[in-house]
């Protein structure tokens, strides 16, 4: 539990360092410079970990792609992330629209690994939808179209997520650090083709951008804390129901607080019902956390009923 917590800390921080980072980026070229400079800190530590392991950087052809093609996601969700704050997005719904990750989620699942869904996972879908429009404050279709560019930013992240979460299905067999290696490597470099495109290598050795040199550089080392504190948890005796429970609760709970602290964002009732709407879609969707909340039941009915 306490893995598991420091680890929805560090996602919480991560994304507070997102929010710094978008505002003080303020355009694309300063966000891929951002995104560099984070992984660069993931690259460093992954291979510093890795052969500090005596482990190999090349298990085999189909991990190391698989970890690339990780990467070129992460990019995606990466620099989604930052675009989302240069313009002007709300941390809560952000976050909020980011954990609907499991509706695209079930489908890639559905799909690719022939993971039938039940309907108590297609009642999850409707719940999920429902949350979602709790907390983008009950809109009419035609506001619902209107929303603001970084909702649809959102829902990017929100599906290149999902799609990561199919990629580290296919290749879990991978070492997380020799993943994050090669996920880092692939990242750094789309960013340095982005800054190519725009005209902005020079970004790359552009020492007066002292702020998004220091912040890009924590934001890497919270990212490395996070994978740390997600194998802990693990090796500590998590249980995957639990952990995840416990991880997406305290998560969207905590962003959206520190949202509300931080950067003065608003509390709303919609925000509110989302998160409740929300844990149970998550209840719904998910097999084993709905198989290990049904068991909490049963046993406080077989304790009632003595």
């Amino acid at each position: 539990m306490r893995w598991t917590l420091l680890e929805s800390a560090t996602k919480t921080i991560s994304k507070m360092m997102q929010k710094v980072i978008g505002v003080a980026a303020a355009n694309a070229p300063n966000a891929l410079f951002t995104t560099a400079v984070v992984s660069i800190v993931q690259v460093v530590c992954g291979i510093g970990v890795v052969k500090a392991q005596r482990k190999s950087l090349f298990p085999s052809a189909s991990q190391v792609l698989g970890s690339c093609l990780f990467g070129l996601f992460a990019f995606i969700s990466t620099i989604l992330s930052f675009l989302v704050f240069v313009y002007n997005g709300d941390i809560g719904v952000n976050t909020f629209i980011i954990t609907l990750s499991i509706i695209p989620g079930a489908f890639i699942d559905w799909i690719f690994f022939k993971h039938s869904l039940k309907a108590r996972q297609w009642l999850a879908i409707a719940v999920a939808i429902l949350a979602g429009y709790a907390v983008l404050g009950f809109p009419s279709l035609s506001e619902a179209l209107a929303q603001p560019v970084w909702v649809w930013m959102s829902l990017g992240i929100t599906i290149s997520v999902a799609i990561n979460q199919g990629i580290t299905q296919k290749v879990k067999a991978v070492d997380a650090f020799v993943k994050n290696f090669w996920g880092g490597f692939t990242t750094l470099v789309c960013a340095v083709i982005g800054l190519a495109i725009f005209g902005s290598l020079h970004l790359l050795t552009d020492f007066s951008l002292g702020k998004l040199w220091i912040v890009g550089a924590l934001c890497g080392f919270v990212v490395v804390g996070m994978w740390a504190f997600n194998l802990l948890s693990y090796k500590g005796g998590a249980t995957i129901a639990l952990k995840k429970l416990v991880m997406n609760g305290s998560y969207l709970i905590t962003a959206m607080i520190g949202g509300v602290i931080f950067f003065g964002e608003q509390l709303t009732l919609g925000k509110i019902m989302g998160i409740l709407f929300f844990f149970g879609a998550f209840v719904l969707m998910d097999k084993t956390t709905w198989e290990f909340t049904a068991s909490l039941f049963r046993k406080k009915a077989v304790a009632n009923s003595r």
